[in-house]
């Protein structure tokens, strides 16, 4: 909306500037003819002065409040942009320590399989030495039972 006044108010400084210069071209033949007219004509000259320095005051209000304004959203965007950078980073540093602990507990539980793996066949050996001793013991009562 303030781009579009302040094209139409350059529209209109352009109108106003046009008709100034074209008044110029009659003023040069008018300023041989009577005093009247060269009154009129440096009331219009003045006019259209007084005029032109309104414009060209709002137009540089107007481009002042632009500017502002696209360096507020160059602010904006600057500190959005270097938020954005810092949550990268941080997901970035969150997914390697992720990846970290993933590996570390990968390889403590292979560690532990491996242990609990050695153990049972540990244990497998073991219950089949107590089966033999078993065994051998059952023999041996078994026999010396006959005996008697």
């Amino acid at each position: 909306v303030k781009l579009l006044q302040m094209n139409e108010r350059a529209g209109k400084i352009e109108e106003k500037y046009q008709s100034f210069t074209d008044r110029l071209h009659n003023l040069e033949v008018k300023f041989e003819g009577r005093a009247k007219h060269v009154r009129q004509n440096q009331q219009g000259i003045k006019a259209l002065n007084e005029n032109l320095d309104e414009f060209k005051g709002k137009h540089r209000n107007d481009m002042y409040l632009a500017n502002v304004r696209v360096d507020s959203v160059g602010a904006v965007v600057d500190n959005n942009a270097a938020l954005a950078d810092n949550q990268i980073k941080e997901l970035r540093s969150t997914a390697t320590t992720l990846r970290q602990n993933i590996i570390t507990n990968n390889n403590t539980a292979t560690q532990n399989i491996s242990r609990l793996t050695r153990d049972l066949e540990n244990l497998k050996k073991k219950f089949d030495d107590l089966d033999l001793k078993v065994s051998a013991i059952q023999e041996e009562a078994a026999s010396s039972k006959k005996k008697r």
